[in-house]
């Protein structure tokens, strides 16, 4: 996997919190933030090993169905 990624919400819910750092690289599988929808949570992960470049949404905000959440760039 090359290039670069936008990773959207696969439902409506709110991001509960960030755990990746922007710039820093990350593997595939490593998770990136937490999303709380239908009072459960769910972790967006890596698709590939490479690096966020940006977070769309802070912690606490609220996101609906296909937002993009995170520039992911693979490496």
């Amino acid at each position: 996997m090359h290039g670069e990624t936008h990773l959207k919400a696969p439902m409506p819910g709110r991001v509960v919190a960030l755990l990746a750092e922007t710039g820093k690289p990350v593997a595939k599988g490593e998770p990136l933030l937490i999303l709380e929808a239908m009072k459960m949570e769910h972790t967006i992960t890596a698709p590939g090993d490479g690096k966020v470049l940006a977070f769309y949404f802070a912690a606490g905000e609220q996101v609906k169905d296909g937002d993009e959440l995170v520039d992911f760039e693979a490496e």
